[in-house]
């Protein structure tokens, strides 16, 4: 039995972890905030793609109570200032056996994860789904589902194959990427434009950035200036890609982003993975990118002030 630790127990966690357990995993699932009443009761799925109840092999308030050795450690906490990628996973990482699967948001966010486990196997995971979590042991699940990942920094290993195999059992579309720093950047060109706008526009959804008006004008400009970063980088990032993206999201159900979710329950924002790093490769290549600046500025200051207008 394929044994799996998931450390980062939100809507995208659970919700694939869940359906690594129908595949047959044993899941162990770091679970803070909600702790008690999954312990009591476990998780209970809503989903488009069938509704299910996911029990854990085991509910741990801290990664150090895992006993033994994980096959696959899935961190799927969100990219914040405060929470070390690092830290969260070292009392997990007991050897090289263990394959560490990077599911979040964001560029260049692999880099020290790699330096500090170099024995260790890094699968990167870009999700495409629309979940939430709207109470203490409930996930909803209400658009896409699905994953791309790949070797960091590039290639498909065995252990690529074999978890990609127990997502596939499950019925859950994983493909696997020679080059998941592509994957990354075109991803980034749907979070970059749609997670920011969504929260600076005062609460809009997927489907109110896509009324061919002047939000759904502010996404491609911000598409283009992700695209022109990504290719001074060497990413062959294009238009098309741009348009794609577009059409999917409109085509896509009326949802909230996870930036807007988070911002409307009081937490902070990942501005640093998905606007940070993107504003300061812009720098390092002479890269203009004015509208991603201005907002990277004001949802800096929405995280350091909040909803309350108290200081954090």
């Amino acid at each position: 039995m394929c044994r799996i630790l998931v450390i980062g127990a939100g809507g995208v966690g659970v919700y694939f972890s869940g359906r690594l357990a129908q595949a047959g995993a044993e899941v162990t699932v770091v679970a803070r905030s909600d702790y008690e009443a999954v312990s009591r009761a476990g998780y209970a799925v809503e989903s488009i793609a069938g509704d299910f109840q996911f029990t854990p092999a085991a509910v741990l308030k801290h990664a150090s109570e895992f006993e033994g050795e994980a096959d696959y450690i899935i961190l799927a906490a969100k990219v914040l200032p405060g929470a070390d990628a690092v830290g969260l996973l070292s009392p997990a990482v007991r050897s090289s056996k263990s394959t560490i699967v990077l599911i979040q948001n964001g560029i260049d966010i692999e880099r020290k994860v790699a330096e500090s486990f170099p024995d260790n196997r890094l699968l990167s995971t870009v999700a495409y789904i629309g979940v939430s979590r709207p109470a203490p042991g409930r996930v909803l699940h209400l658009g896409s589902g699905e994953l791309k990942m790949g070797d960091y920094p590039a290639g498909i290993s065995a252990e690529a194959r074999r978890l990609a195999a127990l997502f596939e059992a499950a019925k859950v579309r994983c493909e696997l990427c020679e080059d998941i720093g592509f994957v990354r950047w075109n991803k980034l060109l749907w979070n970059l434009p749609f997670n920011p706008v969504s929260v600076l526009a005062g609460g809009a959804t997927t489907k109110q950035m896509t009324q061919r008006d002047e939000l759904e004008g502010l996404c491609r400009a911000l598409m283009r200036e992700v695209i022109a970063v990504a290719n001074a980088c060497g990413v062959a990032l294009t238009e098309a890609n741009a348009e794609a993206q577009i059409e999917y999201t409109r085509n896509f159900p009326a949802y909230k982003t996870s930036m807007l979710q988070d911002y409307e329950a009081g937490r902070e924002l990942e501005v640093e993975a998905i606007l940070g790093n993107a504003v300061r490769l812009a720098a390092e290549h002479g890269v203009p990118v004015p509208h991603m600046e201005s907002c990277y500025a004001l949802l800096k200051s929405v995280n350091r002030i909040g909803r309350n207008g108290k200081e954090r």
